[in-house]
């Protein structure tokens, strides 16, 4: 956060049917009020995670950290201390970083799913310049990701222990350790803050962006990237805070609080062509300030690169107005406003399904109301409406092996099973007697599909684990 398909859509507890044709829209995602903002959500073992600044979602109480089990949110734990900003799937283990309000130590946080238990990873973050209470200017972790089989966490500190580390670190197993001297300063005419709060790996390169001037003690304005043991600049940089940088298209871009680069005039958006920043033909704003436009998260999903901020006016390359709120799709060509978009600002976007769920803080989303979380979702031609068939499925739970009970008449079906991300993971013909196997499947919720000439079911599963 910035400082300041159909039948398997049931897994969102709604149901969304077509026939013959293909569209989007949005859908609330889940029931139940969430009381903060939805910062980030991400992927871990088959489950979608989210976290930020909520201590209740989707009507369940959970500290700033929570697990969608295919149809409730549910508490990770006991949750985390402060609120969560960003998450990466790591060796196994789920990787949380997270905001500190306190002069005191910060720790990167580390769920371990197998056995249910919070850890933390190495020393403490500090920020000797601290001040407490103060809405930044404390040792807030903001950025995870992974370069050449490394954990590198990424925020404001220029301590880690004993050791002098500025801005990023690595984990080698056993320590962090810094990556050269890391960061320092920040960019002309904001807020006099160091800290990077985006990264993206690309071709060998470690990318990171935020409100820094210098990486390594070379100028570079707000972006640089890494090769493994030097930092350098890539282009002018920014006259503004960067939040987020993604790969679209073995292209990157870069989103933020900016509005030009070196001569080159952009807004919030912008797009590297090699040499330089540039507009990718889009400009976002708000109709009245403050609030303060700004580009926070960018994530190429299915073919397009989606961009969540906070804005409510869109303008393309041509002066056309694209209705717009908070979230905007790139297919390469042309930018499109989603069906007008979100009331309010979005950070949080994770594919599933089919579409993508989105996250935030906005109780609508295309004139639907929400709870800071809604679907977009594509309706499939492929998928038909049919008359719902009555199917038994045992045992269940199941670890191994699941049976069906067709309907009188009934020799065989085709069959989906997907998991709480709305993928397939299983997938065929079963006949009368023949199991379905589920072996090797992680633990949790699933939903079967099962369709025959007269109808479609679609049931819940729930996997155990193998004693």
């Amino acid at each position: 956060m910035k400082k300041r398909s159909v039948k398997v859509l049931l897994i969102a507890g709604l149901t969304i049917l077509s026939a013959g044709w293909a569209t989007a829209q949005w859908t609330p995602f889940s029931t139940g009020a969430t009381n903060g903002f939805i910062v980030e959500f991400a992927e871990h073992e088959g489950s979608v995670y989210a976290c930020g600044f909520f201590t209740r979602i989707g009507g369940v109480q959970a500290n700033h950290i929570a697990r969608w089990n295919g149809a409730t949110w549910e508490p990770v734990g006991g949750g985390l201390p402060d609120e969560g900003h960003s998450m990466l799937s790591f060796q196994g283990a789920l990787h949380v970083a997270k905001y500190e309000w306190n002069a005191d130590s910060n720790y990167l946080f580390r769920w371990n799913s197998g056995i249910s238990t919070w850890s933390r990873l190495g020393s403490g973050f500090y920020l000797t310049t601290a001040e407490p209470g103060f809405s930044s200017n404390t040792p807030s972790l903001y950025a995870l990701a992974e370069y050449e089989g490394q954990l590198i966490v990424a925020g404001e500190f220029d301590r880690i222990g004993a050791d002098t580390i500025s801005g990023i670190a690595a984990w080698n197993g056993v320590k962090w350790e810094p990556l050269a001297k890391g960061f320092a300063g920040y960019i002309e005419g904001g807020p006099e803050i160091m800290y990077p709060h985006s990264m993206v790996v690309h071709e060998g390169w470690l990318y990171a962006a935020g409100n820094f001037k210098t990486a390594g003690e070379v100028e570079v304005n707000g972006i640089a990237r890494w090769n493994g043991s030097l930092w350098e600049a890539v282009g002018a940089g920014f006259n503004g805070a960067v939040y987020g940088i993604e790969i679209h298209n073995g292209e990157l871009y870069a989103g933020g609080a900016f509005t030009q680069s070196g001569e080159n005039e952009l807004g919030f958006i912008a797009k590297w062509n090699g040499s330089e920043w540039i507009n990718p033909g889009i400009t976002i704003d708000y109709a009245s300030t403050p609030p303060f436009p700004f580009a926070h998260t960018l994530r190429s999903i299915n073919g397009s690169l989606y961009v969540l901020g906070g804005f409510d006016q869109c303008t393309d390359a041509n002066g056309n107005d694209i209705p717009c709120g908070g979230i905007l799709a790139f297919d390469g060509e042309n930018w499109d406003g989603m069906d007008g978009g979100l009331a309010g600002e979005a950070e949080a976007i994770i594919p599933y399904g089919e579409g993508i769920l989105v996250g935030g803080f906005f109780n609508q989303a295309g004139g639907v109301n929400v709870n800071n979380m809604a679907l977009w979702g594509v309706l499939s031609s492929t998928i038909h409406t049919d008359a719902e068939i009555d199917v038994q499925v045992f045992p269940n739970p199941v670890q191994e092996a699941l049976y069906l009970e067709l309907p009188a008449g009934v020799a065989d079906c085709e069959y989906v099973l997907y998991d709480a991300m709305g993928q397939p993971v299983r997938e065929g013909r079963h006949s009368r007697h023949r199991p379905i196997s589920t072996k090797g499947l992680a633990a949790g919720m699933y939903w079967l599909q099962v369709r025959t000439g007269t109808g479609v079911a679609m049931k819940k599963v729930m996997v155990g684990k193998a004693e």
